[in-house]
């Protein structure tokens, strides 16, 4: 499809949703903007939720956001990001 921009962006994470759904923490973030009108944006975050290990971001200003906090295995991660240019991926 589209091609797309990545940037790092500065965001904040929530911390839960029990007792203190409010509080958030800095974070950042990867910010992934496809080229292009129409639904592209939401087609991009559906090939991420599509993947092997379904990636969950938000969109936000334009933006796919993939908030890396909580990121444990960044070789596992980029393993998995690969499978979106390769046969491997069918979405």
């Amino acid at each position: 499809g589209a091609d797309v921009s990545v940037a790092v962006a500065d965001c904040s994470s929530q911390v839960g949703s029990g007792a203190v759904p409010v509080e958030t923490l800095p974070s950042a973030a990867l910010a992934l903007t496809p080229d292009g009108g129409g639904g592209a944006l939401e087609r991009l975050a559906e090939r991420f939720r599509r993947l092997p290990v379904p990636v969950i971001g938000r969109i936000a200003d334009g933006a796919l956001l993939l908030d890396l906090r909580c990121l444990e295995d960044e070789d596992g991660f980029l393993a998995n990001l690969r499978s979106l240019a390769t046969a491997e991926y069918r979405g």
